[in-house]
């Protein structure tokens, strides 16, 4: 991001890459929201960062290190104590609002996995956004779900628990993260005063996705699974 200077973050991630032994890609971040995301790409990693870490010790910098390498997604003690410590350089907003927990691998379905293969194919590696499975909340007395959503204000892609199950197949999962992608790709338009999400460019690139068809048909066929009936 042009705010932040340029040298301190190619250091940053050079220290980085350096001590996890393999190529980091940090992307340095004013998320009032999400402080660390991660996620494997190729032989190294993609790196979002909150700003905060650009004035990180030596100390923070090898546990943040060793949690990049590291199975575990819950962040060690000195990382939590370093971002709270540095909680007042967190942009609020203007309504108060939980930070992002990113978990995107599944019982059956690696999020970051099939989210990677949708990036590849129709976007040419461009989308940098976290994807996460949403909270597992039950469905009941509904006649609808929303399989996934994105926001504007954190950017990042929810997916429906519900979908990681081994009877949803995986063309599947990967239409609804398209659909989610192209919200980040395309944004929102704003007419008289209204946000316009599906507009008539989103449609048409929506049908783009390969199985478009597929995914509709089972969707309508499977709606009573996923509502659990």
């Amino acid at each position: 991001m042009e705010k932040f200077n340029r040298k301190d973050v190619t250091h940053l991630q050079e220290n980085l890459s350096r001590l996890v032994k393999k190529p980091v890609h940090l992307t340095i971040t004013d998320n009032s929201h999400s402080m660390i995301h991660i996620r494997p790409a190729g032989s190294g990693y993609k790196m979002r960062l909150h700003h905060m870490f650009l004035e990180a010790d030596t100390g923070v910098l090898n546990s943040l290190a060793r949690f990049i390498k590291s199975s575990n997604r819950k962040a060690p003690s000195i990382l939590r104590s370093f971002v709270t410590a540095n909680s007042h350089k967190i942009q609020q907003s203007p309504r108060k609002s939980r930070q992002t927990m990113v978990r995107s691998k599944g019982r059956f379905f690696d999020l970051n996995a099939l989210f990677d293969q949708v990036n590849g194919e129709y976007f040419a590696n461009q989308i940098d956004c976290p994807i996460t499975w949403g909270a597992n909340r039950r469905v009941r007395n509904q006649n609808s779900i929303k399989l996934a959503s994105y926001s504007d204000r954190t950017k990042t892609i929810r997916v429906h628990p519900a979908l990681d199950k081994s009877y949803v197949p995986q063309y599947v999962i990967m239409g609804i993260v398209y659909h989610e992608m192209l919200h980040h790709h395309l944004g929102v338009e704003h007419r008289n005063g209204r946000k316009i999400a599906h507009t008539k460019r989103f449609r048409q690139l929506e049908k783009r996705y390969r199985h478009y068809d597929m995914l509709q048909a089972w969707k309508k066929k499977n709606l009573h699974r996923l509502l659990g009936r």
